[in-house]
């Protein structure tokens, strides 16, 4: 019985029916040619979003001038012989009952080349330096350039209807080209385009109305904006809802969002890292909802079919915007349509995966080793000979590992040391606000626990009892442990490791020095400090390289939290000593003290690959090492590396 009232009744946007309120928004995979060309690679994902069972699909970013720097791989729109390929994304669309939109954005300042450089641009020469905001310097647009660029988006909406697609979607927030017009950080003409709201949104609402006109009054049209840059003197809630307002009569459904791609405290909000606000949207998308006649359409942090039924029953939206949640697991909403929510992998927010579109390479998951990988995973063929396997712990890579042979017909053994399954997971999600971490591992385990692999808990891995297993191939999954180096009062009863102070019963003093400026001690930073505790983190490495491998965004909703909970980062600072009641450094060249009541180590971690080595000499050809134990890295290298040791392993049948 359908439990989804609300998600599974059908939208009528003017003479367009959408079977659902489930929207997929704009995500760019980067899976064109150099060219901007459609490939197998793109008609594969757009083939995976459809078969999703969203009523609606954006395709993100489409290039319509200059290509973005983050975006070589990106689509195409700029001249009809993108045509052919882009109907077949339509078609691809189709197949499966939904919709499919195109994002009118414009590169704007993002450009890799200056405006004046685009080909057929009027002249844009005046430099306008932008304060605080990180991008190079806009040019003044003329009347001339206007008129152009409202022709060349006019131009490349026909191409996509004539393509097949069913809807237009403008872009205008996060500070993109539109939202630039409108936000008083980024307009500061001094005509009639310039100042007050009225003209600030006059250009934008130009546009719009040019669009609505050229495509006639069957198309229905989406309109995204931001509620607030999230920069103090940024546009404002009351002047994006004047915005929707003014353009009401031209779109037909308005979309709430927020954020500014162009500065490190606004950038986060336009993608919502795990540590940020869940839905963090609704409440300005109900408010909005009452002053408009037209639907509303809510994204940000949503993360599941629950979250959207809410929403859409409490009145605060009329459609859901999902884009990464469907990436982490294509069947999110039949799963959860069936009753089969619990079967539903969790979505981290990390965007460690599919944040690689914003350095133009092709997206991937964490959690999910097939996204962006649609090609390879639609070609595999079951495999020619089923095989018993081994599998030698239970942290994320064993436990992909064991899903995916078990998944592909062979028979597997799971061995795991301890009275637990989860490895690494389970010291992961300790940070009191890493629930995502803790959903994930809970899954995995569900999963490996129904997967019909045997499973040996309590049970050490020897070469015995391999042996007696009479296992085919052996995947060594042994993880990592934490280091522990030789430091002079590391043992002291004031000292402890990141393990024991988050996950066991442990009390701890006011003041807190940890040692180690890596993503697991600043975390575990910013959760003591909530707790009430002053904490000090203090590395051998400069301070700005804490965390230095963390997706930008994730990297600065971080240490927004850092800053906002007051812990103190102080790098260069080698430690010398453990004493009681203070850490002993050397740092700027001297001896220094940092007073403290507990002490926490959280100076990273080191493979667990003895027994791999001792495997590996034996039998190199039957032997996968993955995860951690063949080098330490993160969630993302588990599971690819345990994905792509089962299909190495098929592959060498003699």
């Amino acid at each position: 019985m359908n439990s989804f009232k609300h998600v599974f009744r059908p939208l009528k946007l003017r003479k367009l029916i959408i079977k659902n309120r489930i929207e997929l928004t704009p995500f760019v995979p980067c899976l064109a040619d150099g060219d901007g060309g459609v490939t197998q690679d793109m008609i594969n994902f757009i083939r995976m979003q459809a078969r999703t069972g969203a009523g609606m699909i954006v395709l993100g970013c489409i290039t319509d001038t200059n290509r973005k720097l983050s975006e070589f791989a990106d689509l195409e729109t700029t001249h009809d012989r993108f045509i052919p390929g882009l109907s077949l994304l339509a078609d691809e669309v189709h197949k499966y009952g939904a919709k499919l939109a195109y994002e009118l954005s414009h590169s704007g300042r993002g450009d890799l080349q200056s405006a004046k450089d685009i080909e057929g641009s009027a002249g844009m020469t005046e430099e306008i330096p932008v304060p605080s905001l990180e991008a190079a310097s806009c040019t003044r647009m003329t009347r001339e350039d206007m008129d152009w660029l409202i022709q060349r988006q006019v131009a490349v909406s026909k191409r996509v209807l004539k393509a097949g697609f069913d809807m237009i979607f403008i872009h205008g927030g996060h500070n993109a080209y539109l939202s630039t017009w409108l936000s008083p950080l980024t307009n500061h003409r001094t005509d009639e385009y310039g100042g007050s709201l009225e003209n600030r949104m006059r250009f934008p609402l130009e546009l719009i109305r040019a669009v609505r006109e050229a495509i006639g009054e069957d198309v229905p049209i989406e309109l995204r904006a931001s509620v607030a840059d999230m920069i103090e003197g940024g546009i404002t809630e009351e002047e994006c809802f004047r915005f929707f307002e003014a353009a009401e009569p031209y779109i037909d459904l308005a979309h709430v969002s927020r954020g500014n791609c162009f500065h490190k405290d606004g950038r986060m909000y336009t993608s919502p890292m795990y540590m940020m606000e869940h839905r963090i949207n609704e409440a300005a998308c109900g408010r909005l909802k009452k002053r408009l006649q037209i639907p509303v359409t809510c994204v940000g942090n949503i993360w599941n079919l629950e979250d959207a039924e809410q929403i859409l029953e409490s009145g605060n939206a009329d459609v859901i915007g999902f884009a990464r949640s469907p990436l982490a697991d294509p069947k999110l909403f039949i799963k959860a349509a069936c009753g089969k929510s619990d079967e539903v992998r969790p979505c981290l927010k990390c965007m460690d995966g599919c944040g690689k579109i914003f350095h133009g390479l092709p997206a991937r998951c964490a959690v999910n080793p097939e996204m962006g990988m649609e090609t390879e995973a639609r070609l595999l063929q079951p495999p020619v000979q089923k095989k018993k396997v081994a599998v030698i712990g239970s942290g994320p890579a064993g436990m992909q590992a064991v899903q995916t042979l078990t998944g592909r017909g062979h028979e597997v053994v799971l061995i795991e040391k301890s009275d637990r399954l989860g490895g690494k997971l389970n010291d992961a999600g300790a940070v009191s606000f890493k629930w995502l971490m803790r959903s994930y591992r809970d899954y995995m385990i569900r999963m490996t626990e129904r997967s019909g692999a045997e499973i040996l808990m309590n049970t050490e891995a020897t070469e015995e009892l391999l042996n007696s297993i009479g296992a085919d191939a052996v995947f060594v999954a042994t993880g990592s442990s934490y280091l522990k180096p030789p430091i002079t009062g590391i043992d002291l009863p004031h000292v402890h490791m990141l393990k024991n102070a988050e996950t066991e019963e442990t009390t701890l003093g006011k003041k807190i020095v940890i040692c180690g400026g890596g993503l697991s001690g600043v975390e575990s930073a910013v959760d003591f400090a909530r707790r009430g505790h002053e904490v000090t983190v203090i590395d051998m490495i400069p301070t700005e390289a804490f965390c230095a491998n963390l997706f930008m965004f994730a990297y600065e909703s971080l240490f927004k939290e850092v800053e906002l909970s007051g812990v103190k980062l102080q790098g260069s600072s080698k430690i010398m000593e453990f004493a009681e009641g203070k850490v002993v450094v050397e740092h700027d060249g001297r001896r220094e003290e940092i007073f403290c009541d507990d002490v926490i180590i959280a100076l990273g971690l080191k493979p667990e690959n003895k027994l791999a080595e001792t495997l590996m000499e034996k039998d190199p050809v039957n032997t996968y090492v993955i995860g951690d134990a063949g080098g330490v890295a993160n969630i993302r290298n588990a599971t690819r590396t345990a994905y792509d040791a089962v299909l190495t392993m098929e592959s060498r049948i003699l």
